[in-house]
């Protein structure tokens, strides 16, 4: 249970914090709401908004979703989202929001019909990877592995990879390892992903009872990343 735990939070969190984009063409006060929201001035961005609504009815009323989705009042972004698409907001963009307020909400089926409909209607890697990070959340593996094989099919392929290596660890660790090596040869260093790939490709060696590898690669990641914690939490366990 509690490696289970431990893969849906990262997966999620990686996807998420990996992907993170919105489709609205940035023009005017728009732009300026998303740099106050990159900023963290989310009650400073809830009021440029609201501000111009007449203006931007439908996208700024799915900004205004964001808003609230990182106050974590989901009710209002729910609100929200209802009325940026009677506005006219395109579907796959209402699905895709939808789909993250059931996340927020941990309404794990909610979000994978909502995302399977914004894949749909998108096509887009983006939503591709939350919809494989919701079915990996929910326990599903083949769910898992659907939409990260669709997101890699969309142009995310390191990310895909990645996560589709978080996803069969647990059940195929000899998998697990090829896409983590495939995830590494491909992201740049400064990805934030890159040291996750090394990690966890630790931790599949050592699932495959190959600790003296395990502890080769931790030793590597500690070279190249010092500050990457959890390496030296497990090279501590697993002996110098």
């Amino acid at each position: 249970m509690r490696w289970f735990r431990l893969t849906r939070v990262l997966s999620l969190a990686a996807a998420f914090a990996a992907v993170l984009v919105f489709t609205a063409a940035a023009s005017g006060d728009l732009t300026y709401a998303r740099q106050l929201l990159r900023r963290g001035e989310y009650a400073l961005a809830e009021v440029t908004l609201k501000k111009q609504l007449d203006e931007f009815p439908a996208e700024g009323r799915a900004l205004l979703v964001r808003v609230y989705l990182l106050e974590g009042d989901f009710d209002e972004a729910t609100r929200y989202l209802e009325a940026a698409r009677e506005k006219g907001l395109r579907e796959a963009q209402y699905y895709a929001l939808k789909g993250r307020i059931a996340v927020m909400r941990g309404d794990w089926d909610a979000a994978w019909a909502a995302f399977r409909s914004a894949v749909a209607l998108s096509g887009r890697a983006v939503d591709a990877l939350y919809w494989g990070s919701v079915g990996l959340a929910q326990g599903n593996l083949d769910r898992a592995l659907l939409g990260f094989d669709k997101a890699g099919r969309a142009g995310a392929t390191a990310h895909a990879a990645f996560l589709r290596g978080l996803a069969l660890l647990p059940r195929a660790p000899a998998r697990a390892l090829a896409e983590f090596r495939s995830a590494q040869a491909e992201l740049a260093s400064e990805d934030p992903i890159k040291p996750q790939t090394i990690y966890w490709q630790a931790r599949a060696l050592e699932r495959l009872g190959k600790v003296r590898e395990a502890r080769s690669t931790l030793r590597f990641l500690l070279r190249t990343y010092p500050g990457y914690g959890p390496a030296r939490e497990v090279l501590n366990r697993l002996g110098p």
